[in-house]
């Protein structure tokens, strides 16, 4: 039986096959990342969610770039 991390790589593989490279980057603009940042910072702020949800959100806040991941923050569009 396959592992729940192989069935995820597996579905992965299926996502994104026959896309170009400039396709699977689609969702990297300046808007999205901004949006998976407010998200992110937003469950900082619920009092409704897990210690554990929080640190992940941090951590993903972290690799989005922090406070530079929004996009009204890059001086863009004003």
């Amino acid at each position: 039986m396959a592992s729940n991390q192989n069935l995820a790589d597996q579905g992965q593989q299926y996502k994104t096959a026959g896309l170009t490279k400039e396709d699977q980057n689609i969702n990297n603009t300046p808007e999205d990342i901004s949006h998976a940042a407010q998200g992110h910072k937003a469950n900082l702020s619920n009092p409704n969610t897990s210690e554990a949800s929080k640190k992940a959100s941090e951590k993903a806040l972290k690799e989005l770039g922090g406070e530079e991941a929004f996009y009204g923050k890059q001086g863009k569009g004003e």
